[in-house]
């Protein structure tokens, strides 16, 4: 192994133990921690085997590791994106009605005071 990987894994390891640790204070089975210990233990064997990725990349049609790489990192990205997105469309609504809410009791208060 080179001072990459020694350097890459034991970073990785370090994040690996503070999700178990984290688990170990909040347990839950949340999917969201248990897809980012599966992200980082991607991560980690396919730093240790680098040719892992391209062993993975010819079993589905694609010529080279860093291909398949980007081809995950472009799907993950626009995911993520559209996740937010979507998320910031359902909070702009939310917020909408909470200050229409606001509004109308304020009036109703301000009406009361003049009577």
């Amino acid at each position: 192994m080179n001072l990459f990987q020694w350097l890459a894994l034991s970073a990785l390891g370090t994040v690996l133990l503070a999700e178990a640790v984290g688990w170990l204070r909040r347990p839950g089975f949340g999917f969201a921690r248990v897809f980012r210990c599966l992200v980082w233990l991607a991560a980690g064997a396919a730093i240790y085997d680098p040719d892992l990725t391209s062993r993975l990349a010819r079993l589905v049609g694609i010529t080279r590791g860093a291909d398949l790489v980007l081809y995950l990192a472009v799907l993950a990205f626009l995911g993520v994106s559209f996740f937010f997105y979507a998320r910031t469309v359902r909070l702009q609504g939310q917020m909408t009605e909470l200050v229409r809410h606001i509004a109308l009791r304020e009036a109703r208060q301000g009406e009361a005071k003049e009577s």
